[in-house]
């Protein structure tokens, strides 16, 4: 008797290591949706490459795959800036942020499975990696891997893949960001209905202005090197956009009240959700619904504390 249960214990681990490679390779799983299994015993077993590596392209983890100037008219200077993405499919940006006058380099991390729109953004990019997980997630993954191409850079916006402005906006981001050392600054968002503004203190105000504030949303920072580097020291791939905005300013000190800036004079649209069929592509990711509890552990961890956004200052342009 006592046999035959340990055969039928063994015969179930088996079948469930054979159910998590195949959905580890082939990402199908006939009986996902009828056999629950606790997400602390996967991670015992397969550890987090299960939630983020998932389809990393292990043997060329980032390919460069811009190493001439677009066309004969572009700027063939070596960029120190950088903007970053993690881009799905429902997305423009491989139109709206490349052009022949840009005065930064783009890198992108595609979290879908299309080989068709991999290639359509690995004609216009410079640098691509295919992966899961989240924008900062992400990031963080290349911060880790690939330091050698990170310290080829300055400043780094660090931009959600549904963003709308243009090339000449993001140049003007990096312009003033450089001129007036900024060490994290965001442009505002546009007063209008499919622009979505979840923070009262992000709306275009005068536009000839820029002001010193404590708060930049998550979806449109830009860094400084110094910036980016405090931010890494803490961030835990566990956060998944919530309240990382909070923490980017936290670890670079709150008591500065001339470092952070939103700058009016360069505005951008962030669609509404309904744009995007009702849901946004962030909640298709693997614990993303308990995005808002992993920042609470962390911010009881670290004892960081919510604050008001303020404005401190306004300089005009």
């Amino acid at each position: 008797m006592n046999n035959n249960i340990v055969i039928i214990i063994l015969i179930a681990l088996i079948s469930l290591f054979i159910l998590l490679i195949l959905e580890k390779i082939i990402d199908f799983n006939p009986f996902k949706n009828l056999i629950k299994v606790s997400e602390n015993f996967v991670d015992k077993i397969g550890g987090n490459e299960l939630k983020l590596d998932k389809n990393t392209n292990s043997t060329n983890p980032l390919l460069k795959v811009n190493t001439k100037p677009k066309n004969k008219n572009s700027n063939s200077k070596k960029h120190k800036n950088l903007v970053f993405t993690s881009a799905g499919d429902n997305t423009k940006f491989d139109e709206l942020w490349i052009g022949p006058n840009q005065n930064y380099d783009v890198m992108v991390v595609y979290y879908g499975k299309n080989d068709k729109i991999l290639n359509k953004y690995s004609q216009k990019v410079d640098y691509i990696l295919q992966r899961k997980g989240s924008k900062f997630q992400n990031f963080h993954y290349i911060y880790e891997n690939h330091k050698d191409i990170l310290d080829k850079y300055e400043r780094f916006f660090i931009l959600d893949d549904d963003i709308i402005f243009g090339v000449d906006e993001i140049n003007e981001m990096f312009r003033l960001s450089k001129k007036y050392n900024f060490w994290i600054c965001g442009p505002t968002f546009k007063i209008t209905p499919e622009c979505k503004i979840s923070h009262e203190i992000t709306k275009t105000k005068n536009k000839k202005q820029f002001r010193y504030v404590n708060f930049i949303e998550v979806n449109v920072p830009l860094f400084n090197r110094k910036a980016l580097d405090n931010l890494m020291k803490y961030y835990d791939p566990v956060l998944i956009g919530w309240g990382i905005d909070y923490i980017f300013i936290w670890a670079n000190g709150r008591e500065h009240k001339d470092k952070y800036a939103l700058i009016d004079a360069i505005t951008c649209i962030n669609p509404q959700d309904d744009t995007k069929g009702g849901k946004r592509e962030l909640h298709l990711l693997k614990n993303a619904h308990q995005r808002a509890a992993e920042y609470q552990k962390f911010a009881n961890k670290y004892g960081i504390k919510d604050i008001p956004a303020k404005n401190w200052s306004i300089v005009k342009l």
